[in-house]
């Protein structure tokens, strides 16, 4: 039986939320690129900072700071290069008939975005309501049909779109404390490449009259593709609070729950004419389509934050966040209808920790300048998991910015990012066949905000 490897819970957040690939996120499939405003610092001081409507994410409890209605709407363009390294791919690995695994170089580097929409509103002197639509998770891959990689991912998308309403409330005027409330959709899609003759020999035909069928293993004109689509709803809880016990501090923490998705969708699959001929290929794969379902559950995050300003004009702001990625370590797609296990996702994902300092220096009444550096630790490194879907490394951050006001009630933030991403190691296989090689990473990301108070 083949298998289409459901890789990568991961992909597009919504066309107009986000459109990222997954080095361009926190680790994993993880979306950071929320706001600009923190952009600039490397996403230090997300729960701890509450200038902007953009705390009705990273800290609900923060909107009790907000002194007026506010809204702020962020976009991300997010340049991408991450290209396949070949180190000795074999079809038919281990077998009499193993060969180098042929096809070009794999690379995604599609340019994308990110961003989200938000907006605070006080309802009375202690309480006040936020609404965000973002995406938190998502990201996309995409690799040509021939490609070397090409029985592990064609294309991978993931869209999980986050309508997040929330409320904070002052408890006194140093301490608030927030709840919100996560309305999530997720859609996934995931196409790869199938070996008709691996399907051949798995459905019960003989190693030669398969080899003559299709040409051999891994023969890329007689390759069929494999396309899974799924999605579910889910609705999850956000917890925070916001200190400030000085006039020069503040210290935020923020928990947020992971959503436990039951996918359910369809598998299909478009024979290639070797296949289509050939009964042993046709029937494996007809056997495996139709209706199909998956769980998947998404990690919890737990964030802490402090800002602390040292001179009139100078805020330092540090970030140390925990992921719970253990949550994801199999994720199976099963036939819904005769129980068949269509794909099978090995991930064995390990929590993961990021870790950001920043500053930020009011120059002028109208102009703040911002930096940050960090480091984000990739779930997983070890070369038989990872995945061209997510070919995800550990990334060191580099990060500017800067924010201009334009009066009392309208402002305009600018930030800049460069992601030192490790090469990330792949000694995996599928269908018979090993993918052996690296994926050398570049990304640079660059954002827009505009925020308005009224």
């Amino acid at each position: 039986m083949t298998s289409s490897r459901f890789n990568g819970i991961g992909a597009l957040a919504t066309s107009c939320l986000a459109l990222a690939s997954p080095l361009c996120l926190a680790s994993g499939f993880q979306i950071l690129e929320q706001s600009t405003s923190r952009l600039g610092t490397a996403y230090a001081g997300t729960a701890s900072i509450a200038d902007d409507a953009t705390t009705a994410f990273f800290n609900p409890a923060g909107m009790a700071r907000l002194d007026k209605a506010e809204a702020a709407i962020a976009g991300h363009l997010l340049v991408i290069d991450s290209e396949f390294d070949d180190r000795g791919s074999l079809a038919a690995a281990g077998t009499p008939l193993q060969q180098p695994l042929t096809g070009p170089p794999g690379a995604t580097d599609d340019p994308g975005v990110a961003g989200g929409l938000f907006v605070v509103q006080p309802i009375s002197e202690r309480w006040t309501f936020g609404l965000g639509i973002s995406a938190p998770f998502g990201l996309i891959s995409e690799y040509d049909d021939d490609a070397v990689v090409r029985y592990h991912a064609t294309r991978s998308e993931l869209t999980v779109v986050n309508f997040n309403p929330s409320v904070a409330f002052a408890v006194t005027d140093e301490l608030s404390l927030g709840f919100g409330l996560n309305y999530q959709r997720a859609e996934v899609k995931l196409n790869n490449a199938v070996d008709s003759f691996s399907v051949c020999v798995g459905g019960g035909g003989t190693v030669p009259a398969c080899a003559a069928a299709h040409g051999g293993p891994a023969n890329a004109v007689a390759d069929s593709q494999s396309n899974i689509d799924g999605d579910d709803d889910a609705i999850v809880a956000d917890l925070s609070l916001h200190w400030q016990p000085s006039e020069n501090t503040a210290l935020g923490l923020v928990w947020r729950q992971g959503a436990e998705f039951d996918l359910s969708g369809d598998a299909s699959f478009s024979l290639s004419e070797n296949c289509a001929a050939d009964p042993f290929c046709a029937g494996s794969l007809q056997s495996l389509q139709g209706p199909i379902r998956a769980d998947a559950e998404l990690p919890d995050t737990l964030t802490a934050s402090v800002s602390h300003r040292i001179r009139d004009r100078w805020t330092v702001h540090g970030d140390l966040a925990w992921t719970q990625w253990s949550s994801l370590q199999r994720v199976e797609i099963v036939n819904s209808d005769n129980g068949r296990e269509v794909s099978r996702l090995e991930l064995n994902y390990d929590d993961t920790f990021r870790a950001a300092a920043g500053a930020s220096f009011q120059a002028t009444d109208h102009l703040q300048w911002r930096f940050g550096v960090a480091f984000d630790q990739a779930p997983q490194d070890d070369p038989q998991f990872v995945t061209p879907r997510i070919p995800d490394a550990d990334r060191v951050w580099i990060s500017a910015g800067f924010n201009y006001r334009f009066g009392p009630d309208a402002s305009m933030d600018l930030g800049y990012a460069h992601l030192f991403v490790d090469d990330s190691s792949i000694d995996s296989m599928e269908q018979g066949n090993r993918l052996t090689g690296r994926f050398d990473n570049t990304v640079d990301i660059l954002g827009l905000q505009f925020n308005w108070r009224y």
